[in-house]
């Protein structure tokens, strides 16, 4: 019998997973001059590995994973991924990844870092204390309101406003796809962002800035009062624990677009399980008449575990996921 070793570290975020893959990913499978070369590298020729870890019987249906990767760009590169696929983005996924690898000294102790992501760089703080990371913070890419989208649900108009901030989002009021967001039933939100998310994409909507169409990956539902709940729902039905780092950044880009959000006024956005991370807007610009934001999030992780997980010839079953 034959068997192969994935060494992993695994952090929560606010409640969200992380399983951050450190060993027995094969180095020519993450080939490539920049971190989303190596992605796509990664995806075309070892995806079978993202399924191993992340799907059943070793993940779970709503399991996140992450990468890290050389990069002579930063201070550290990675790429994000899901039982679905990958992100070009992700918060409460790189504030896991800079918490275990600084606590593992796999980082230096440094207050600022440098990120390459797929979706571009990412200025990143950290307060640490006695070797233990208290908080990161990171200054997400350029984020901006693309347009906003009206489709039908239930034979009701529901308005979704498309946001990038990273990933592209749609942000939508719960109470106008009746959804009561609560932590006793998170679930609720799932069968109702997953089809305003399929007609959203079939809307085709435009990114202004790049002039490409702006493919929706997760549906971000917020409570209609004065609060900042929210509830992100992304892959095949995963709901995010946390507030959603990148989903953070586009609430904070409406709420200074909508003129109720000044430059440096802090907001702080909570969770489906009550967990919060805290916001706000450091600088905007214009490009192709278009509002940018850059956006700083900041959140704490806790490493869970670290596990070695194995791949053995005979079996046969594979990866797979229920719902």
């Amino acid at each position: 019998m034959e068997r192969t070793e994935f060494i992993t570290v695994d952090t929560h975020t606010g409640g969200e997973p992380t399983r951050i893959v450190l060993d027995g990913i094969e180095a020519d499978t993450l080939a490539g001059e920049t971190v989303r070369e190596r992605r796509d590298r990664f995806e075309a020729t070892a995806d079978g590995v993202r399924k191993l870890l992340m799907q059943e019987p070793r993940g779970h249906a709503d399991m996140f994973g992450a990468v890290p990767v050389p990069t002579d760009r930063a201070d550290l590169g990675v790429f994000f991924m899901d039982t679905d696929g990958y992100l070009d983005m992700c918060g409460h996924g790189l504030i896991g990844v800079v918490t275990a690898l600084i606590e593992r000294g796999e980082l230096p102790e440094a207050p600022e870092l440098t990120v390459e992501t797929p979706a571009g760089l990412v200025d990143v703080t950290v307060k640490i204390a006695d070797g233990v990371v208290r908080r990161v913070a990171f200054e997400n890419v350029d984020s901006y309101v693309c347009e906003t989208v009206t489709v039908e649900q239930d034979g009701v108009p529901v308005e979704a406003r498309i946001v990038y901030s990273g990933n592209y989002f749609a942000v939508v009021d719960a109470d106008s796809l009746g959804v009561v967001l609560n932590s006793e039933d998170a679930t609720q939100c799932i069968d109702p962002a997953l089809e305003l998310r399929r007609a959203v994409n079939d809307a085709a909507p435009k990114d202004p800035v790049t002039g490409t169409r702006a493919t929706v990956s997760a549906v971000e539902l917020t409570a209609s009062d004065d609060s900042d709940r929210s509830c992100v729902v992304f892959a095949d039905g995963s709901v995010d624990r946390s507030p959603c780092g990148t989903g953070t950044c586009a609430r904070l880009t409406l709420h200074h677009v909508d003129g109720d959000l000044a430059v440096g006024e802090r907001v702080e956005v909570t969770g489906p399980v009550g967990s919060t991370f805290e916001g706000y807007i450091t600088d905007t610009s214009v490009d192709s008449g278009v509002t940018v934001t850059s956006p700083v999030v900041s959140g704490t992780a806790h490493i869970t575990g670290e596990h070695t997980f194995y791949q053995n010839d005979d079996d046969t079953l594979g990866s797979f996921t229920l719902s």
